[in-house]
């Protein structure tokens, strides 16, 4: 009788051992107090099991402030002209600025990135048709630069002073600097008319002004 007591208070005391001890948690659980992650939550940094290649390095390094430059050259009939077109890599995508001088007529000029990088005159005699057309490796049809789908070459218009001289400065997500999209070894354009942005596919922008080659900036 006296062993049955012993044994009944020894298994109340550890019954009541077991209720009163808090439970462990589990393992990677998050600290008291924090709020735990929902279900499929991204993690807030992102990490790489393999290093960066090094084409991908020489890419991201290049991309922080590669920049490309074409030199515009005058057709036959575009005496006393210059004109400067910079492309540089952004947020956003690709900044080009352009400025020119010496165009006439004064108003609205066509202004394209074209798909080779030749500035030379045909058999037959006309302006820059090596440079063949509008850089579209989308397969999209011309437009304004503003429109939801357009060449990635279309740049628009540039608007000529009345003393000969524009200025266009414009951002694209539709060009790069390397790869199917890159402007480097292309051409730019320089129309004698204004693009309608709507005629297929030149924007009946008329003949070619100037021509210059895309190529790599060097010194940065």
């Amino acid at each position: 009788m006296k062993q049955a007591r012993i044994g009944w208070v020894v298994g109340t005391t550890l019954a009541l051992l077991v209720l009163t001890l808090p439970a462990c948690e589990p393992k990677g659980s998050t600290a008291t107090g924090a709020a735990a992650a929902p279900a499929g939550a991204k993690p807030a940094v992102t990490v790489r099991e393999e290093p960066m290649k090094p084409e991908e390095v020489a890419a991201a390094t290049a991309a922080a402030g590669a920049s490309a430059q074409a030199v515009l050259q005058p057709g036959r009939e575009t005496s006393g002209f210059s004109g400067k077109v910079t492309f540089t890599q952004v947020a956003g995508g690709v900044r080009v600025v352009a400025n020119v001088a010496g165009v006439a007529p004064p108003g609205n000029h066509g202004f394209h990135l074209h798909e080779n990088g030749r500035c030379e005159p045909d058999p037959a005699g006309k302006d820059f048709t090596t440079a063949g057309g509008h850089f579209n490796p989308a397969g999209a049809p011309h437009a304004c630069p503003d429109a939801a789908s357009h060449h990635a070459g279309d740049l628009g218009n540039i608007v000529i002073q009345a003393d000969g001289s524009g200025h266009l400065d414009v951002t694209t997500s539709a060009l790069t600097l390397s790869g199917p999209s890159s402007v480097i070894g292309r051409s730019v354009i320089l129309h004698a008319g204004t693009d309608d942005c709507a005629t297929q596919p030149t924007g009946n922008a008329g003949g070619r002004l100037a021509c210059g080659v895309v190529t790599a900036a060097s010194g940065g």
